[in-house]
């Protein structure tokens, strides 16, 4: 299992941006020093930047009651829960240290028709049924005041997700109101519940993308309309998803978010493959072409051109194909830490991240924003035509004219940014007086070359465990996008 999976939200690319837009404690950037050296091989128990600050922020006292079954049963699933629940007593050890006494921990032995089992059924943490009648408690509780979140079972196989797992809690007891994303895309990504048709054929609806499905575990999300002329007053961070065809009233509206202080982050595309309609994603095909924010781009001194995709000979991907036969495809890139920036809390905690078919940012900021390169190509790359990437990539390779350039496959722009209307509205008849010119506050914009990176089938693989359903991460690119 790869150690950064979905927990590096403590991390990511919009939770870095959120926490800029809004003091929420999941993502915050700041953190103090770890004061003791951590020997473990992964460094398990050394906490994030994030949680420190979740701790550092704390006013009052915040409570957490860990329930663990201290049994003398043998089994191997005993055994091996009784081993993960050391490691969650250790992780608990070092939140009690970093919040410097605004954390207090009780430790409970649920044992049969105990005081410390009632507890936890009112906790709402769930007894696990083992073997042979066995049943192991291992969850935990946390609350402030009258505020309360419980982590009904802490299961091993989230073992890389458990400082999020409770990191979250406590910032749900914190602040339990949710921060407003907006989220503006042509994609299904909230899902499509079925209709009486597909039922009869069988069929069952869409679900919403893990991404969504993640999201709104710490966010109120707000669908807004590929044609919308406002962004919500409420919204202070706003997702946009491959806006293919988007009007130019929205990008207006897009505008003067960014200009009014709305974080923005936009995952573009030169040939999106989720866009396909009915043909195997993992298979290429035909893709349905480019979406950008073309006015935006252009007034903040960038170009994107949809018509072009990176292809990189070093992180080229190898595809299966029917047989035992693979196919190199240097237009879908697997970017591994030469390509990603160390140097970032969006991406220092991140080491593998795929890119489809996807395009380059380039051009010169203009004055007054700051641009930060999060992830790129190698100079073994090139600009090769989207069209002709679709038809294998032994041609782009039997070509291939490496340009010595490292393309900026995704970058965040930071500063105060000029509008990219200067007239006003689109349509107007005359200048909107009301119109923003030019933002007075420092703010953030996040632009990603590539949208099918984000989709599902190009970054989870879904199974069954003795723990129910869960998702792996194939890559970090769920990491890298919230």
């Amino acid at each position: 299992m790869q150690k950064k999976s979905l927990e590096t939200i403590l991390y990511s690319t919009v939770g870095v941006i959120v926490m800029a837009a809004i003091i929420i404690a999941v993502n915050v950037i700041a953190g103090s020093l770890h004061e003791r050296v951590d020997l473990t091989k992964e460094k398990a128990y050394t906490l994030s930047d994030g949680t420190r600050a979740i701790l550092a922020g704390l006013d009052t006292p915040v409570k957490i009651r860990f329930y663990s079954s201290q049994t003398d049963a043998t089994s191997p699933m005993s055994v091996m829960l009784k081993s993960y629940s050391k490691r969650v007593e250790d992780l608990l050890a070092e939140y009690k240290q970093a919040a410097k006494g605004k954390l207090v921990i009780e430790k409970y032995d649920p044992q049969p028709d105990s005081d410390a089992e009632d507890s936890a059924r009112l906790d709402g943490v769930q007894e696990q049924p083992l073997s042979a009648g066995e049943k192991f408690y291992l969850g935990l509780a946390v609350s402030q005041l009258d505020a309360k979140e419980a982590i009904p079972f802490l299961s091993p196989g989230r073992e890389r997700q458990m400082e999020y797992d409770i990191s979250r809690a406590i910032s749900r007891v914190v602040r339990p109101e949710k921060p407003v994303i907006g989220v503006m895309t042509g994609l299904p990504v909230f899902g499509q519940p079925s209709n009486p048709m597909m039922m009869q054929m069988g069929q069952r609806g869409q679900e919403p993308w893990a991404i969504i499905s993640e999201l709104k575990n710490d966010y109120t999300l707000r669908k807004v309309e590929m044609e919308a002329e406002k962004i919500e007053d409420e919204i202070k961070v706003l997702f946009i998803i491959h806006p293919k065809g988007i009007s130019e009233k929205a990008q207006y509206a897009v505008d003067q978010f960014v200009l009014r202080g709305g974080r923005l982050v936009a995952f573009l595309d030169s040939q999106s493959l989720v866009d396909s309609r009915g043909q195997n994603p993992m298979m290429g095909g035909m893709p349905a072409g480019g979406s950008s924010l073309d006015k935006l781009i252009k007034a903040w001194g960038l170009q994107f051109d949809t018509a072009t995709v990176v292809a990189d000979r070093t992180f080229k991907m190898e595809v299966g194909e029917q047989g035992d036969r693979t196919q190199q495809r240097p237009s879908w890139l697997m970017l591994n830490a030469e390509g990603i920036n160390a140097d970032d809390i969006a991406t220092s905690e991140l080491d593998n991240i795929w890119f489809f078919s996807g395009g380059a940012f380039t051009g010169t900021p203009v004055a007054g924003l700051k641009q930060t390169v999060l992830i790129k190509s190698t100079k073994d790359s090139q600009l090769v035509d989207g069209m002709m990437a679709n038809f294998g990539g032994e041609n782009i390779l039997k070509d291939f004219k490496p340009s010595g350039t490292e393309y900026a496959l995704g970058i965040r722009l930071t500063g105060k940014f000029k509008t990219a209307f200067p007239d006003g509205p689109p349509g107007a008849s005359s200048t909107n007086g009301s119109s923003l010119k030019e933002s007075t506050l420092d703010t953030t914009v996040v632009l990603i070359g590539d949208a099918d990176l984000i989709n599902d089938d190009y970054s989870i693989r879904r199974m069954n465990t003795p723990f129910g359903p869960m998702a792996q991460a194939m890559n970090g690119n769920l990491n890298f996008a919230q």
